[in-house]
Order: C-alpha cells, then structure tokens, then sequence
C-alpha cells in the first residue's frame, strides 16, 4: 500500500484549507507518512506536526522554493531542514514582503486591460499566509471575470499573460538548494515535467549537491515516471552517488485547476518516505 505524500500546499501559502484542516484530511485518507511544503513559506509547519502526530502520522517538515533558472520557472523542495533557522526565516519574511510588492504590481497590469480589483479582494483569501497568484484567481472568481482558478491562469496569471509579474528579487537553483543545505535538509527538484530541463538535472546533481528528484507527481504520466526514474538511474551510475526519488500529490484544493485534484492522488511508497526520515537515498 502507498500511504505516504510529500508534496501538498495549506493556507500558509496558496492552498485551501489550514494545516490543521489538511492534516484532518490527510488522515482520512489513510496516509501514514506526510509533508507539507507550502510555497516559500514554514508558517504552517508546526501546525501541520502538532495536529498530524496527535492523528497519528508522521509529519516531515518540508517547503517549496520558488526560483528561477534559464528564465523558467523552477520549484525545488526542501526536506527535513532547520525551519526554525533565524536567518531562514528572516529571507522567507523577505520573500514574503516581495510578494505583497508583487501583488500590487499584478493588480496595477490587469486595470490596464480593464480588469478591476483591490488589494483587500485578494488578501481576504491569505489568511495570514504568503501571498501567490492562486490568491488573485480568487478574487478575479469572486468578481466575476472567470470561471475558476484553471481559466484565471489561462487567460491573466500564467507567464505570457497581461497579469504576470516576476518577483523584483528571484531565487536561482543553486541559492535554493544552498539554503536547504545549510539548514540540514535535502534538496529535490520538484515536477521536473513543467521545465523542459531535464539535461540540466545532472549537472545540478553534480556541481549544486541537489539530493534528488520528484520522480512520481499528478501531472507525471507512466512515460515521465519512467523517464525520471532512468535519469535517476543514469545519474546514479554514472556519478557513483543515490537519489531521493519523492513524490506527492501537491494538493492545493479539490477545486483547484483544470480538473479535481484530490489529495492523495498521487501517493509513494513509504521506504521513500522513509529514506528521506533516515537521511539514507538507500533505504528499502
């Protein structure tokens, strides 16, 4: 039975329930083994531990950096590090100051292609958290300007549309990577599938110490985990080392995106779980 899931998003950044209501959910589900990695961002980390051991779960405390590389877009999840790290948290308050400046920015692109919101229609969806572009497909709902989050991105919020604004500050890879490390955690690429960057993955193995690929993800389908999984193996071989190979349902809500995404749809043995828990790519 595959009862464990690495990859899932609380009100802490852009997801749709408090940690305390995932972990809930998590436990309906019969997931043993869980992290929470929400978006540059450790606020819902002690939630999600205190509820989800009370339930009876082992809760590893993750997050996902947003970087850039080569202009893309680029997610690398952080494991088992220091969250309570000082000068992590003082780059994350950074981080998020950033994204309220971006905010600002966004809601200044869409008034000028005639498409009207306020800063408060948007931070109502926050509740404290970090603030994403999720948060604005809200209120662009809420206003009546699309249907649902999926045609929110569509037409205003991904990369190549009128609503898009890059970050003043962006993360590389390698600062992502370099933070996990220093805080004692383990570094993964996140969906690689979304990048178009799979011959980049050795070298970042290679020369940035990157731990490990999500090898199993929603939007994996059998060809991509067997492709992942044959990088992974060819890495391996070649550089003589082990990878973590992780993966998740990187839930945000049952009604986020073009179609359900239910938490636990996408689920991992638990040896990998387990294996990151142990600080051993080895473990079986």
């Amino acid at each position: 039975m595959k009862n464990s899931d690495l990859h899932m998003h609380s009100t802490a950044s852009d997801g749709g329930y408090s940690p305390s209501e995932l972990m809930q959910k998590c436990k309906r589900e019969n997931l043993e083994i869980v992290s929470l990695t929400d978006h540059d961002s450790v606020d819902g980390i002690n939630e999600a531990i205190r509820v989800g051991t009370e339930l009876g779960m082992v809760v590893i405390p993750g997050i996902e950096f947003s970087t850039k590389h080569k202009g893309k877009s680029v997610h690398i999840l952080g494991y088992q590090f220091d969250w309570k790290n000082e000068e992590l948290c003082a780059m994350l308050a950074e981080q998020k100051q950033l994204r309220k400046e971006r905010l600002h920015s966004i809601i200044k692109r869409l008034a000028a292609v005639d498409v009207h919101i306020l800063p408060n229609d948007v931070l109502k969806h926050v509740d404290g958290g970090s603030i994403g572009r999720p948060h604005v497909a809200k209120a662009l709902i809420e206003a009546g300007y699309v249907k649902d989050v999926a045609e929110a991105f569509d037409l205003y919020l991904a990369e190549d549309k009128p609503g898009y604004v890059e970050k003043s500050k962006e993360m590389s890879v390698k600062e992502a990577i370099n933070w996990i490390h220093q805080t004692g955690g383990m570094a993964i690429v996140a969906h690689p599938v979304y990048y178009d960057l799979d011959e980049e993955l050795y070298h970042w193995v290679k020369e940035w110490r990157l731990d490990g690929i999500e090898v199993y993800h929603r939007d994996h389908d059998v060809e991509a985990v067997m492709r992942y999984e044959q990088i992974c193996d060819n890495i391996e071989s070649e550089l003589k080392t082990t990878l973590y190979r992780t993966g998740g349902s990187d839930f945000h809500h049952e009604e986020y995106g073009r179609v359900p995404e239910p938490l636990g749809i996408t689920r991992v043995a638990n040896h990998l779980a387990q294996a990151l828990i142990k600080r051993d790519p080895s473990y079986k």
